[in-house]
């Protein structure tokens, strides 16, 4: 069912006039709320496992680990550290936006938890365009902040309108002083030229890599490794932007490619697809992924089960997968070389899972470099980013507050 553009409109009024009572409340009450909101949102996903498989395509497993993770992020500690991070007190007082629109993708389903309640925090409300392939989740999410507090609930709604409406998508933005933006870059560009009087929040077309060097596959840590770097590939089926779709990994005499290539497909892939099992495979998807893998086969080496593939390859040309578990490892002198062909991805390059030995020197180099805008995590964590992690480059909290303007002198 879509809204027309004067349901749109109403709701638009309805959350801005709410953001009012929201921002008078306390930073400390509003993070209650939302911790309170994400347990009960827990247990209603936790009810509705099977109903959210369905929509969205993943095993009930993943979907129960996928909202375990994410909500167990919004805890009040966190969401308060988060706001001293956010909140400069040497400067004046925070001036909040007075209302944000969100246009959610459809390949994640709990990317909403951050889009929609890192606003609410900080008193701004939100009026949220759903995906129309999984509007389930964000109705639940809803749900639970209404349950926590009535001025919580009152400052988000949903709307549904078809992608490219020109007068519903105009109702959407007015009201709202951003609009952020989570899509193809096709998407948002489009909207960008609708849009132009409205400022927006690029949530575009990314992808990740993991970084994995000789400390990495010793003896003592090569199980760690294999079980970190088979969750980040298997979890959401490899489909948001935070899935690593290549691995480089430093050349060694004691452990060439194409072994860990096996040890990872036998030891933590097979395993990690009895404990969380990948999802139906869309009929596109399959015959992409026979394409793939047949190319692979030409190219390099492939190893390959029942529900993923690895492609021992050269790191030119890039081919990327179509994820649902298939990627490409691919062998380097060491971080010089990954680095390399990591700043050919650009702006486009998200996050770049390592192992421990690798994470500050990869960090560090993240820093310096003007092509890429990514940061590094361990790898483990690349699927279950905390509260606070950037986002595209950005602080999370990005839009959310109008540019100080400069104190006259008396």
């Amino acid at each position: 069912m879509t809204d027309d553009a004067s349901a749109i409109r109403g709701r638009a009024t309805a959350v801005l006039e709410a953001g009012n009572s929201l921002r008078v409340t306390s930073i400390d009450e509003r993070a209650h709320w939302l911790a309170d909101a994400a347990q009960r949102l827990l247990r209603m996903a936790n009810r509705a496992s099977g109903a959210l498989s369905e929509a969205t395509g993943l095993s009930i497993p993943m979907v129960q680990w996928a909202t375990r993770t994410t909500l167990g992020t919004l805890r009040e500690d966190t969401m308060l550290l988060l706001a001293r991070q956010a909140l400069d007190p040497d400067q004046r007082e925070p001036n909040p936006i007075g209302m944000l629109s969100v246009v959610l993708a459809g390949n994640l389903f709990t990317a909403s938890v951050r889009a929609i309640t890192v606003p609410l925090l900080f008193g701004v409300p939100v009026l949220v365009k759903a995906s129309s392939r999984e509007n389930m989740f964000p109705a639940m999410l809803r749900s639970a902040l209404r349950a926590a507090d009535s001025r919580l609930g009152a400052a988000m709604d949903l709307v549904a309108f078809r992608g490219g409406d020109v007068r519903c998508e105009a109702a959407f933005a007015e009201s709202s002083e951003a609009v952020s933006v989570y899509g193809t870059d096709a998407t948002i560009a489009a909207m960008s030229t609708r849009l132009r009087d409205t400022p927006l929040l690029r949530h575009g077309h990314g992808v990740s890599v993991a970084y994995c060097g000789h400390a990495g596959l010793e003896d003592a840590r090569i199980g760690d490794t294999i079980a970190a770097l088979s969750l980040d590939i298997c979890a959401y089926d490899q489909r948001g932007c935070l899935s690593p779709q290549i691995v480089y990994v430093q050349d060694s005499p004691l452990l060439p490619a194409v072994d860990f290539a096996k040890r990872l497909a036998s030891e933590g892939m097979d395993r990690m697809n009895r404990t969380l099992p990948r999802g139906p495979l869309p009929a596109s998807i399959g015959a992409t992924q026979t394409q793939w893998r047949g190319v692979a086969e030409v190219e390099g080496t492939l190893i390959h089960g029942d529900a993923h593939a690895i492609a021992i390859r050269s790191a030119r040309p890039i081919r990327w997968s179509p994820a649902y578990r298939n990627v490409s490892l691919i062998p380097v002198e060491g971080l010089d070389e990954a680095l390399g062909a990591m700043e050919s991805l650009g702006p486009t390059l998200k996050c770049v899972g390592a192992d421990p030995d690798s994470l500050t020197a990869i960090q560090t180099r993240l820093d310096r470099s003007k092509a890429l805008a990514a940061y590094a995590c361990a790898m483990g964590t690349m699927q279950t980013p905390p509260l606070d992690a950037p986002a595209d480059g950005h602080p999370i909290w990005h839009g959310l507050f109008r540019p100080q303007t400069p104190m006259k002198s008396r």
